[in-house]
């Protein structure tokens, strides 16, 4: 079926890291126009955009460094942006701080952490979408935040990650309302417990607490990068357009909400 995706402008925040690239990977075999945003070097990004365009067949691509924990690098990276593209249909904030954070209780998380972890994964979000706005305005575009289904489950010894996510839920409820005037539709993927790299970057813990999350999902499959890309295409497409302010948790049946 067809999403009527193709050439339609998406920006793709996190672009070089494990769900970013699958993202990328699905909107550009809808043939969207695809901007990928990330901190650290874009080449190896750049390169696997290639990749996709011979295999895909050609689409237009561009890759934009942003440090997302710098207002003055999200600034000046979504300047060049609305330079380059006037309208956004589509604003994908996958970006977060997760991989390196070690599992500590409360009262042991360094405060220096917990600000880069929302200055990133909140702050960072809220920018990308402020400074992108008269793009998004002008297509009456789609906002696709990225929230955890941590914030729902409340899980442990993540303080700040999970409710810095749990801030990213209110965040898409409250702009659902505030931005429906201009058509703009501010939706949130919840996911589960991704394997990824990042994942796995949680210390000896990591493959413990994979399992045991394999195992209270209703369907005992390890959760995928890939397996968000359909819901994530759902939520870009005109299919969603009486969709705003919800939430999809895509989990394997982790939490049922």
């Amino acid at each position: 079926m067809d999403t009527g995706l193709a050439n339609k402008t998406v920006v793709v925040t996190g672009a070089g890291g494990g769900i970013g690239r699958e993202l990328c990977a699905g909107f550009a075999r809808v043939g969207a126009r695809l901007i990928g945003v990330d901190k650290i070097d874009l080449e190896e990004t750049g390169q696997y955009l290639r990749m996709l365009a011979a295999k895909s067949g050609d689409f237009d691509w561009t890759t934009v460094t942003i440090d997302l924990a710098s207002p003055a690098s999200i600034q000046a990276g979504c300047q060049r942006i609305r330079e380059a593209f006037p309208t956004i249909d589509v604003l994908v904030n996958n970006a977060a701080l997760y991989g390196g954070l070690a599992f500590t209780p409360m009262e042991a998380i360094d405060i220096e952490e917990w600000d880069r972890v929302f200055h990133v994964n909140v702050r960072g979000s809220y920018l990308m979408i402020r400074e992108l706005l008269p793009a998004l305005k002008r297509a009456k575009g789609k906002v696709i935040n990225f929230a955890s289904g941590s914030a729902l489950r409340g899980s442990p010894f993540l303080l700040h990650y999970v409710t810095s996510k749990g801030a990213i839920i209110g965040m898409t409820r409250a702009l659902a309302t505030e931005l429906g005037q201009y058509g703009i539709r501010v939706n949130a993927i919840v996911p589960g417990l991704i394997d990824t790299a990042s994942s796995r970057g949680l210390g000896e813990a990591s493959s413990k607490v994979l399992k045991a999350t394999v195992e209270a999902q209703a369907i005992k499959e390890p959760l995928m990068a890939t397996d968000v890309v359909g819901t994530v295409l759902y939520l870009a497409s005109a299919w969603s357009d009486a969709v705003t302010g919800q939430l999809f948790l895509v989990d394997r049946g982790l939490i049922m909400h």
